[in-house]
């Protein structure tokens, strides 16, 4: 078997596992985000695009649109998704980057920060989304908590068959670590292909910390899931929007 780094194999089969996932619903929550902290938004870069599909929603929306991933086989395939868009395609590592323009609002979703294996390597990205935006501008990323991993880890282990390629997926918590584990075993071109997808767990209060640490941005909304509620360690997922503190 070969051991590959995460979303390589995965990438030609991503679509298809994660077509679960209601891309329509976070699109229509993201923008009611900004149309509620960033009104005037006009350009979007996100942050960990994977395959692109959410940037394609937002395209309809009438947004101008840039990405980024970490991986080269997923901003490939959103390069496919997206061919003839008028979109800029960056490969580079959340925690350290730099692109030469400006947005209103930097999005980094479906819990990609979780991939951040030390609380340390939020400043790195803090930083990074600072100079990327409009002194208006506001940054809208998600955590994926210890109670979903707790509640939902076996909901998530299955087998199945995408396009010809078979794959399995094993997804556990190990609680005394804070760290949640998916693995996926992936068929491809008379090949089996190993991934581990290693995601640490945090809590709000160290998000809140490390937020107030770098400096740079106030916490102005962490709301529960898809909803304006208040985030908390009971929620599966918690939205956090920052604003640029501009001093």
């Amino acid at each position: 078997m070969i051991q590959t780094k995460p979303y390589t194999a995965l990438a030609e089969i991503y679509d298809c596992v994660m077509r679960g996932v209601p891309y329509k619903k976070w699109a229509r929550y993201i923008v009611n985000l900004i149309r509620r902290f960033c009104p005037d938004a006009k350009r979007i870069f996100e942050i960990a695009c994977g395959t692109g599909t959410l940037l394609s929603i937002l395209k309809k929306y009438g947004f101008i649109v840039d990405a980024m991933d970490s991986s080269i086989a997923m901003i490939s395939k959103a390069r496919e998704k997206l061919k003839g868009e008028d979109v800029r395609f960056f490969i580079a590592d959340m925690s350290n980057f730099k692109v030469d323009e400006k947005y209103d609002v930097a999005l980094c979703l479906y819990d990609s920060v979780n991939y951040l294996d030390s609380i340390e390597k939020f400043d790195g990205l803090f930083k990074s989304v600072e100079s990327l935006l409009y002194d208006h501008g506001v940054f809208i990323f998600d955590i994926s908590t210890e109670y979903n991993s707790i509640q939902n880890s076996a909901l998530m282990n299955l087998s199945g068959e995408c396009f010809g390629i078979k794959y399995t997926r094993r997804s556990y918590y190990l609680r005394d670590e804070g760290v949640h584990i998916n693995e996926f075993e992936i068929e491809l071109n008379g090949e089996k292909y190993f991934e581990r997808h290693t995601q640490k767990i945090y809590k709000i209060s160290e998000i809140k910390d490390a937020i107030g640490s770098n400096g740079l941005f106030e916490v102005v909304g962490c709301f529960d899931g898809f909803s304006f509620l208040e985030g908390s360690e009971r929620s599966e997922r918690v939205h956090f929007i920052l604003k640029k503190r501009n001093n």
